[in-house]
């Protein structure tokens, strides 16, 4: 029987640093689920389990371990280099979702939201990792619903915090949270070049294939026709802009607190 796992051997860790894991890099609702399922469908071992939609990646411990060095990482700069802790803490849970990986030639990697915020602990673990970094209308954002800014929640309660929205309106916390981890990992993406592909879920619904097609070269792997049946049975192109249907003065309140971020993001606030 192997041992509980609980201090990683340098030549483990160096193993673990030679892999290429695919990782989704993104605010919840942001088009997360559509891309993790598509790349599945790409044939990457995503962690993902049918019964559960979200594709989000079904180790709880790994999944876990990020929203913890997440919540430790909140206020901090992040290009900072990561702490000894939060990196042990970090690669220790990787090394066990690695574990349960299948060692079939695959390539794999994983979707969790919470990723979104732990950019730099990620490269210095895995520092050939590939990103995929899908951004979506901030204002869409707004009106949905997120760990991550969800003041009953921990890391939602810590953001929250940091930003000094706790008690203020949903759609004003969510936009709030949206620009914060945007700009966190626009801060670090300089760094991660050119192992980053930048994608919005604006592209994914509108040209679902095309899109799909420009990530699976950026991944070096064929498009399948599994990924094509895929987009054509799931995306929804409806989906795009539907800040439009909302309250207009909350629409405003959204656009003054996150305005900048939305037109570095290419998404200009409408004209008054």
């Amino acid at each position: 029987m192997t041992p509980p796992l609980t201090i990683l051997s340098q030549s483990d860790a160096d193993e673990l640093a030679r892999t290429e894991p695919v990782v989704v890099m993104s605010r919840g609702h942001s088009g997360t689920r559509v891309l993790s399922w598509a790349l599945a469908a790409l044939g990457i071992h995503m962690g993902t389990l049918r019964s559960e939609p979200a594709g989000d990646c079904q180790d709880r411990r790994f999944t876990g371990a990020i929203k913890k060095v997440a919540d430790s990482r909140i206020g901090t700069c992040s290009t900072r280099a990561p702490g000894a802790r939060e990196t042990r803490r970090f690669r220790r849970a990787l090394w066990r979702y690695l574990r349960g990986v299948p060692r079939d030639g695959r390539r794999w990697g994983w979707k969790f939201p919470e990723t979104y915020l732990i950019g730099g602990v990620v490269d210095t673990v895995v520092p050939r990792a590939r990103y995929l970094h899908l951004v979506r209308d901030g204002r869409d954002v707004a009106f949905k619903s997120h760990l991550t800014d969800d003041e009953g929640r921990r890391l939602g309660r810590t953001i929250l915090g940091h930003l000094g929205l706790l008690g203020r309106p949903r759609h004003l916390q969510a936009a709030g949270s949206w620009a914060y981890q945007v700009q966190r990992f626009r801060a670090l993406r300089p760094g991660l070049e050119p192992r980053v592909h930048r994608l919005t879920f604006e592209q994914l619904c509108t040209r679902p294939v095309e899109t799909m097609e420009a990530v699976a070269g950026f991944l070096g792997l064929p498009m399948t026709d599994e990924c094509r049946r895929y987009l054509a049975e799931q995306v929804r192109p409806e989906k795009v802009g539907q800040h439009r249907g909302e309250d207009p003065a909350k629409l405003r309140a959204v656009e003054a607190l996150i305005g900048e971020t939305l037109a570095a993001e290419g998404y200009p606030p409408a004209a008054r």
